[in-house]
């Protein structure tokens, strides 16, 4: 198997320094699936973009023992270089034992022992300065956004887990990376936000540079009126479905809410559809997907158009 021993293991997170929060990351050395694969030492580097999308400094980060754990701070890193805006960092992952073989991590390797490294997942920590924080696992999906087979890479995704109140505050966060190196395509993405009876609350779509992040703030986007109107009496929370897709890559979505008055955050990721609904048969499941992407693109195209 010839590849970068980046893309081995890796974690893309988004650094929201506009939203105040700071960010690490919890990275393992055990094989998470029991008695695929002997615990190793790894090296975790940590891959630095700019707002723009431009790779700033790689950094090695140290080395995770075998059965250890490690939590890094992110923020106190990151913050050097960019002190203030939003960005994309990517943790990486490599057994030590094949760092002496490459001059440069950046080129790409025959690995000749081949090992499923499948959900080896990184533990995404956010949190408030001196408030409590949230967490979710995830990794980058095998070929992310690869190419040049064109559709090989799009999104269809949902979540359920929107809600606004007068303390609460609820963010979409759109991450467009690729393990490509070379990649430099920008990517659109559209979106709705619907109430729980179907009724449209805010659709659009946003455009988003290759190794970006674009930040959706549900609670500016949603008219005021509909967000009153959808709050529960009993704990004032107003919530909404989210249902975002693209054509032209693959998108990681997380949903953030928050309540910066007592410093509580609460984190999650969006779920493929197809997940639920798909056959086994992979011909199927692209044809399925196909079809919904291109019906929710019909349904938002007619209301862009004022239809």
């Amino acid at each position: 198997m010839i590849t970068s021993l980046l893309d081995l293991i890796s974690t893309p997170m988004p650094v929201l320094n506009s939203l105040g929060l700071n960010l690490k990351v919890g990275l393992s050395s055990d094989d998470p699936v029991a008695g695929r694969s002997p615990s190793e030492s790894y090296e975790a580097y940590l891959s630095i973009y700019s707002p723009r999308g431009e790779l700033l400094e790689r950094q090695h980060l140290g080395q995770i023992p075998p059965n250890r754990r490690r939590l890094f701070d992110i923020s106190a890193i990151s913050r050097k270089l960019v002190p203030s805006e939003n960005h994309l960092v990517v943790a990486h992952r490599i057994p030590s034992r094949l760092a002496p073989e490459i001059e440069r991590i950046e080129d790409p390797v025959e690995i000749k022992e081949e090992r499923d490294y499948s959900m080896f997942r990184g533990l995404v920590e956010y949190s408030f300065p001196e408030g409590g924080n949230g967490s979710v696992i995830y990794e980058t999906p095998p070929r992310l956004n690869a190419g040049p087979r064109k559709g090989s890479s799009n999104t269809l995704s949902f979540t359920s887990q929107t809600v606004l109140s007068d303390l609460v505050k609820s963010y979409m966060v759109l991450i467009h990376y690729s393990v490509n190196p070379s990649y430099d395509s920008s990517a659109t993405f559209g979106y709705t936000f619907n109430s729980f009876d179907g009724e449209i609350a805010h659709s659009d779509t946003v455009t988003i540079a290759p190794f970006g992040i674009h930040v959706l703030d549900v609670g500016s986007l949603i008219p005021a009126n509909i967000i009153q109107r959808e709050k529960d009496q009993g704990d004032g929370l107003a919530a909404f479905n989210f249902v975002g897709y693209s054509d032209d890559a693959s998108f990681m979505v997380l949903i953030f809410n928050v309540t910066p008055s007592i410093g509580s955050v609460a984190l999650e990721h969006t779920h493929p559809a197809q997940s639920y609904l798909f056959p086994g048969r992979l011909d199927h499941r692209r044809d399925l997907k196909s079809t919904a992407q291109g019906a929710w693109k019909r349904i938002l195209s007619a209301i862009g158009d004022g239809r």
